[in-house]
C-alpha cells in the first residue's frame, strides 16, 4: 500500500533529546517549552522506468478485477504461447505490504503459472483504489477481454463505489456517455439472459434489443428462440416488434407503429435511456423516460439540461 506523504516529525526538542544541558559561557538562550511541529514531505521514491522481473508468489490478486470468467481453453492456448515466446506485454502491479498487488493482467499471470514460470515481467505503478480499478477496466476493455456483462458491472461498480456519474465514467474511459448507459441497462435483464451473455451465447447487440422490453416473459421467450434459432440481432428486433403488436388489444396503423418503434430505438441507442413513445389518432402523444433510481434520474437531468 502507498504511504501517505507528509508525516509529522517531532514534538519539540525536549521530546526528542530530553532536557537541554546548561551552558555557562556564553549564556544559553531561553529554552522553549514546546516547539512548533514541522511538516516534512519526503521525496517520493522514483519508480523504475522499465519492466522488473518479480516472483509470481509475491503477486496477490486484484480484488477489483473486472474480468470474472477465464475460459480454460484460452488459458491453455496463452500458456502454450508463453512457453514458446515468453510474456510480451508486462503485467501492471503496485506495491503493498506483502509484496505486490495485481492491477491488470490476471489472465497472463494465470497462464504464466500454468506454463511453469517462477517470475514474470511487471510494470510498477503508484495508484489509488479508484485509479487501480480504472486501469484494470481500461486494459481489459482495450484488449476486448470482457464480456458485456462484466463490462457493465465494472462501470456500475465505479459509479456506486466512487459516486461518479455516467458522464464522469465515460470521460475517464474515453467513451460516449450513451455507451456507458447501454452497458448499465443490460444489467437489468433476467439472470438467465445474463448467464447466456457471459457465456457468449448471445451478443451485446442481442442484449440491447432485449433490454428495450419490460415484460419478463417476452424477454425469456425471445431469448430461448434467439438461441435455438440462432437469430441475428436484426431478426430479434423484428420478432420483438411482433410480440409487442400481439400484446396490444388494438393496433394503430402499422406505418405509425413502425415509425414510433423506430424512433424509440434510435432515441434509446443515442441516449442510453429507457424510453416509451405513444400517440393517439390525432397525432398527440407522450415521450416517457424511465429511471430506476436517483442516480439514473440525475443522469437524465444532466443530459436534458445539457
Amino acid at each position: 500500500m502507498n504511504k501517505k506523504p507528509g508525516m509529522a516529525l517531532g514534538r519539540g526538542a525536549a521530546a526528542l533529546f530530553g532536557k537541554a544541558p546548561t551552558i555557562s559561557t556564553p549564556p544559553s538562550p531561553p529554552v522553549l517549552e514546546e516547539m512548533e511541529t514541522v511538516e516534512v514531505t519526503p521525496m517520493p521514491k522514483e519508480l523504475p522506468s522499465g519492466p522488473l522481473m518479480v516472483a509470481i508468489s509475491q503477486i496477490t490478486p486484484n480484488p477489483n478485477q473486472p474480468r470474472k470468467i477465464f475460459k480454460q481453453d484460452e488459458l491453455i492456448e496463452l500458456s502454450n504461447s508463453i512457453k514458446e515466446n515468453g510474456i510480451i506485454s508486462p503485467i501492471l502491479v503496485c506495491e503493498n505490504d506483502n509484496g505486490f498487488e495485481l492491477i491488470a493482467g490476471e489472465r497472463r499471470l494465470r497462464a504464466a503459472t500454468m506454463a511453469g514460470l517462477d517470475k514474470v515481467p511487471v510494470i510498477l505503478k503508484r495508484a489509488t483504489d479508484k485509479e487501480k480499478k480504472i486501469m484494470a477496466i481500461i486494459e481489459n476493455v482495450q484488449r476486448e477481454d470482457l464480456n458485456c456483462v462484466e463490462e457493465g458491472l465494472a462501470y456500475y461498480n465505479l459509479i456506486e463505489e466512487f459516486k461518479l456519474t455516467q458522464e464522469e465514467v465515460a470521460k475517464k474511459l474515453g467513451k460516449e456517455r450513451s455507451t456507458i448507459a447501454n452497458f448499465l441497462r443490460i444489467l437489468r435483464l433476467p439472470r438467465e439472459v445474463l448467464d447466456l451473455l457471459q457465456k457468449d451465447v448471445l451478443t451485446f447487440g442481442h442484449a440491447k434489443v432485449l433490454a428495450a422490453e419490460d415484460d419478463r416473459d417476452i424477454i425469456l421467450r425471445l431469448t430461448n428462440r434467439a438461441v435455438s434459432e440462432e437469430m441475428s440481432v436484426r431478426e430479434l428486433e423484428r420478432q420483438l416488434k411482433k410480440e409487442k403488436r400481439a400484446k396490444k388489444p388494438e393496433h394503430k396503423e402499422d406505418t405509425i407503429d413502425d415509425r414510433l418503434d423506430s424512433l424509440r430505438q434510435k432515441l434509446e441507442q443515442r441516449t442510453g435511456f429507457h424510453i416509451l413513445l405513444s400517440s393517439n389518432k390525432s397525432g398527440a402523444g407522450q415521450v416517457i423516460i424511465k429511471f430506476n433510481n436517483e442516480s439514473e434520474l440525475n443522469n437524465i437531468f444532466e443530459y436534458l439540461v445539457r
